[in-house]
């Protein structure tokens, strides 16, 4: 293994003992080193990540990604589908992929990408990940695919895509009828703004915000959201 991959996987080793979350398996071991190897490889071409040192992409972009698991097993116990809104480089979807997808085989994920070089990059992460065909990627923006009237999803994972009201009017119309939104988020002065405005929006009552349990992602939320029916119709106008 390249030492960059290997200073990466050892720091998130680390950091998921510290955090409490399951060590990675050796599925998990193989996908991350191939989703690491082939983000070098295509970065410098089409710019998917500023992010080079090892310790940052164990924290901002593994940890990161790996946080919301214990909250999808938790929202589908019984398995369903999973999409990745605005997937680009990947995260959270592969990490999310890597960890959900080798562990239980009722659940499956879409990686959603409108980008044609990053829907490129995306396949052949798939491609390299053998998760194939449960880890699938679209090439589509959010509102083509709920006007084809296609598949709905069961959790509408979406990270560093949005203000939250701007990811509830996206994502209400792809989501089942008990489909809900995560959404990653981090507190401030800023997030109390866009909050409000989303409960404005949806209703205070559909929002639920949980604070991240890792020291190392300090200030970071996962917002939950799901949209009643009515709600669903509004986002759709």
């Amino acid at each position: 293994m390249p030492p960059t991959e290997r200073d990466t996987l050892e720091e998130l080793a680390r950091q998921l003992s510290a955090a409490s979350l399951p060590a990675l398996s050796e599925t998990e071991i193989t996908i991350f080193t191939a989703h690491l190897r082939l983000l070098d490889a295509w970065n410098p071409a089409i710019n998917l990540t500023r992010i080079s040192d090892p310790r940052e992409r164990a924290t901002r972009h593994l940890l990161d990604s790996l946080v919301a698991a214990p909250y999808i097993e938790q929202l589908l116990p019984s398995g369903g589908k999973i999409a990745d809104l605005g997937s680009g480089g990947g995260f959270p979807g592969i990490p999310l992929a890597a960890r959900l997808l080798s562990h239980h085989s009722n659940l499956s994920m879409t990686l959603i990408e409108s980008i044609g070089k990053k829907v490129r990059f995306l396949e052949a992460v798939t491609a390299a990940s053998g998760l194939a065909p449960r880890l699938r990627v679209a090439h589509a923006r959010a509102e083509d695919l709920a006007h084809g009237g296609g598949v709905r999803f069961d959790v509408i994972a979406a990270r560093a895509v949005a203000p939250l009201g701007e990811l509830i009017r996206l994502a209400a119309p792809l989501l089942t009828p008990t489909g809900s939104l995560l959404a990653w988020k981090r507190a401030s002065d800023e997030w109390d703004a866009e909050l409000d405005s989303a409960s404005s929006f949806i209703g205070a009552s559909a929002i639920e915000v949980a604070p991240v349990n890792a020291a190392r992602l300090a200030g970071a939320l996962l917002v939950r959201v799901t949209p009643h029916e009515s709600e669903r119709k509004r986002a759709r106008v």
